[in-house]
């Protein structure tokens, strides 16, 4: 079973966005449409467990390699699961179950749930056949399937704003998918494969010290693709309208799964491919821009899904610093903040669909005093405040600290600092939006205003739990992170398990 499981962890999610229209058919015929809804949650939790499943032979240092079709790679297509993506494929498909479930209430007003459902399964689908493929054009390939659900789910609602923001988002990722694939069209020219493993040995053997001029063509294309798939500053313009126009449940599922694919995508690319660690300045760059300026851009916003899309942006920014110090503990950190940051937004995004499912908006000056009626919103909101601010004792704090400690040992004070400073910011524009939200005056119209369903607020509980438990044991999630840095800093081992030793 263990063989099958990365193929199944595709399958399953990619037939049951195919069965859903149909089974939606049958369920209005007999006005059973929970069926349909229930139907999709249990098809992510078994996504899910597929992945669990493979969790312990890949975290006891094996690679899983399922060969399609018994092809012998680099000939045939294959999936690869090593550390680095099991971590990626654990993220992706706890938080689309939670999601799922969150949607049940949250989606439940809604016409064309039958579109949403297989979107939403599709997207798990793509996500997943992303992380787990060994091949370079069907991981181009399930990225496009990824970007092209998220432009629907974006427009799900069909309003002008939607709508916009989708064509916007559509137009954005378009460019970068051009230069993606004519990043792997002079990949294949210059190697001839397009198996990453194969391409990764070849790569080794023309030699990256100095990098030749033709591959530093090729990651600057397949670089500059990912980064504006993921919104990087300066390629991040699509983002902010794209998550306040998405519903909240899609708009955490996008800040927890897509951006954590993308971040995955971008790591593979440098370091296993490529095999790359001379370019931690880069990332040290990039990644301080952006943090600074996502959380400049958050300080001055008036909707909540807006300041909270501008704050990812800024959290992915730490992740590429903790990885650019490209040392273990600056990497381990770094990916340990890849796992804390889509937890806490992801509950960030619930809290705010949480807000709007009960008063219809997210603009901070219409509302207050809402900590009377929603408490435990209130609370859970506050949570997620303090461990995206990098507050002690919830989880972003160890991640920052794990990267804070990293950027001194590696004479890299002065980004350390301004780390430091942008978690102050944060820490100022979330302040901020409890008062806004939760504190104050409360409009004469929210008096008879009630808590978010139980089928919202388990999910937000979970991440809330975790989010504590991460912060007060923070070896844990080091010791959850650590398979993956070891993935990442191996390539040989990566080339010998796919190939076969050759």
């Amino acid at each position: 079973m263990i063989e099958a499981a990365p193929i199944l962890a595709i399958i399953i999610p990619l037939m049951g966005s195919f069965l859903t229209p149909l089974i939606s058919i049958l369920t209005k015929r007999y006005k059973k449409e929970r069926i349909r809804d229930l139907f999709v949650v249990a098809i992510v939790i078994v996504t899910l467990l597929l992945v669990l499943h493979m969790l312990p032979t890949v975290w006891s240092g094996n690679i899983i390699v399922y060969r399609l079709g018994n092809w012998t790679p680099p000939w045939g297509i294959c999936l690869a699961i090593d550390g680095l993506n099991i971590l990626v494929a654990l993220i992706v498909s706890g938080i689309a179950a939670l999601v799922s479930i969150y949607s049940l209430m949250y989606m439940k007003n809604d016409t064309g749930l039958e579109k949403y459902y297989t979107l939403l399964l599709l997207l798990l689908a793509s996500m997943m056949g992303v992380t787990l493929t060994g091949d370079f054009f069907n991981l181009f390939v399930f990225f496009e399937i990824m970007s092209v659900s998220a432009y629907a789910l974006v427009a799900f609602r069909r309003n002008w704003d939607s709508i916009e923001a989708s064509i916007k988002y559509m137009v954005i990722g378009s460019l970068g998918a051009s230069l993606v694939l004519l990043g792997i069209s002079f990949t294949y020219s210059l190697v001839g494969s397009l198996n990453i493993a194969d391409i990764a040995q070849k790569i080794s053997i023309i030699g990256t010290n100095p990098l030749p001029p033709v591959l530093i063509l090729i990651l600057a294309l397949l670089m500059t693709g990912f980064c504006i798939k993921i919104a990087m500053v300066p390629f991040h313009a699509w983002m902010p309208d794209a998550y306040q126009a998405a519903p909240s449940a899609v708009a955490a599922l996008f800040a927890a799964g897509t951006t954590t694919v993308g971040v995955y995508v971008m790591l593979r690319i440098i370091y296993i491919l490529f095999g790359v660690a001379a370019l931690g300045v880069m990332l040290i760059v990039l990644g301080s821009v952006t943090m600074v300026v996502g959380a400049l851009m958050a300080l001055v916003q008036r909707d909540l899904k807006r300041l909270l899309a501008y704050s990812g942006i800024s959290q992915v920014g730490y992740i590429l610093l903790g990885v650019g110090f490209g040392t273990a503990l600056g990497i381990e950190g770094g990916l340990f903040h890849l796992l804390n940051n889509a937890i806490y937004k992801a509950l960030l995004f619930m809290c705010a669909g949480a807000i709007f499912y009960r008063v219809g908006t997210c603009n901070l000056d219409e509302l207050g005093g809402l900590s009377k009626n929603m408490p435990i919103t209130a609370g859970l909101f506050t949570i997620g405040a303090l461990a995206i601010s990098g507050v002690p004792p919830f989880n972003g704090f160890a991640s920052k600290w794990t990267i804070y400690i990293a950027g001194i040992q590696a004479g890299k004070a002065f980004f350390t600092l301004l780390a430091i400073i942008v978690s102050v910011l944060t820490l100022a524009y979330l302040l901020k939006a409890i008062n806004a939200i939760f504190l104050g005056q409360r409009p004469k119209r929210f008096e008879n205003v009630k808590e978010a369903p139980m089928t919202m607020i388990f999910p937000m509980m979970f991440l809330a739990v975790l989010c504590i438990v991460l912060g007060v044991l923070p070896s844990l999630g080091i010791d959850i992170v650590s398979p993956a840095y070891n993935a990442l800093t191996n390539q040989h081992g990566y080339i010998r398990a796919v190939l076969g030793g050759i």
